[in-house]
């Protein structure tokens, strides 16, 4: 990388907690000139305006829990412990998620379904991605003879996601993890279930 790139990089590091914990539309570019160093025109000599950088932020933010997610499923090879292992790391990166401030598919969704149609797009790509990501699991497991042949993989995949991100919303809400612990759960027991 050259020295803008590590800059650009350096920036959209920095930033993304900050819009991932006061939201998109609440973080404003002093926060982000205090807690990086650099001044206004330093920002804006990387990204074209505030929108640019909380859109590079969100793919950072996103590209971190999906590394942490997607990684433990990569593990395995049968789809019920791929998608066990995945329900899985949400209850065992609760805490980081809580360090983050949240998931941050969570808080882009709730900060910019009004407001932001650029970073609900990006979120709606992510959700439509992850879902079809579940989906093929569940499809290659029923093709592998190792679910259950009458489940249905889009049903489940969106129950699935919405379990578990609803949990993690709960949780973080409420301070109280039992949440996404209780949702993961009673998603591997649904699981177990469906295991051939």
């Amino acid at each position: 990388m050259n020295k803008s790139e590590k800059t650009r990089q350096y920036i959209i590091e920095v930033a993304s907690p900050i819009f991932n914990k006061k939201g998109y539309a609440g973080t404003s570019l002093r926060d982000i000139t205090e807690e990086t160093g650099l001044t206004k025109g330093a920002i804006y000599g990387n990204f074209n305006d505030k929108d640019d950088l909380a859109l590079a932020a969100l793919e950072y933010n996103l590209g971190k829990i999906s590394k942490i997610v997607f990684d433990e499923t990569a593990r395995y090879t049968n789809s019920c412990d791929k998608l066990i292992s995945m329900a899985e790391a949400f209850k065992k990166n609760y805490e980081f998620s809580v360090k983050m401030g949240g998931c941050p598919v969570v808080n882009a969704a709730v900060d910019s379904d009004d407001g932001n149609p650029l970073l609900r797009q990006k979120v709606d790509r992510f959700i439509k991605k992850w879902k079809k990501f579940v989906t093929s699991i569940i499809d290659d497991g029923k093709e592998k003879r190792e679910i259950k042949a009458e489940i249905d993989s889009n049903a489940f995949a969106m129950i699935f996601l919405s379990a578990l991100e609803g949990g993690v919303l709960l949780s973080k809400a409420t301070g109280n993890r039992k949440y996404i612990d209780s949702a993961a759960d009673h998603l591997i027991s649904l699981l177990k279930e469906m295991r051939l």
